[in-house]
């Protein structure tokens, strides 16, 4: 019986395993488009607090005057006092975006615009009143 001779010796190497690499290249790269979508937020975030705190400021200048004109009569006469009373929470209402129009009912309606009428402050000031304070025509 014959042998037959042993194979010759190969040498083998394992290749280096690559799949940490991947790993921490991964990690990093989701790391970094998670602070960037953070970013994002944070600067839309950012945009939209300024978009409403200068609208805030932009509705406040617009009642100033006469709110000012109004609380200033407020002080002798009681019927504008009353009427102060309904609007002022109305106009903080809406300087502050909560509301952007309010309906009230006629008589409430015609009350607060003919007292109004009666002060002196600008005629713009009083459009501008009128564009947030709507009259309910309806029958009740």
């Amino acid at each position: 019986m014959e042998y037959r001779p042993p194979d010759k010796t190969i040498k083998e190497q394992l290749l280096p395993d690559n799949i940490f690499d991947y790993q921490t290249q991964l990690d990093q790269v989701l790391l970094l488009s998670l602070q960037q979508e953070e970013n994002k937020i944070l600067e839309q975030e950012s945009t939209i607090i300024n978009n409403y705190n200068n609208e805030t400021n932009k509705r406040t200048e617009l009642f100033k005057s006469l709110l000012f004109d109004i609380n200033k009569v407020s002080r002798f006469d009681n019927e504008v006092k009353e009427i102060y009373e309904i609007i002022e929470p109305i106009i903080q209402s809406y300087c502050f975006q909560y509301i952007e129009t309010i309906e009230l009912d006629s008589i409430t309606y015609h009350k607060i615009f003919k007292v109004i009428k009666g002060i002196r402050t600008n005629k713009n000031n009083i459009e501008i009143l009128k564009s947030i304070l709507l009259q309910n025509n309806s029958i009740s």
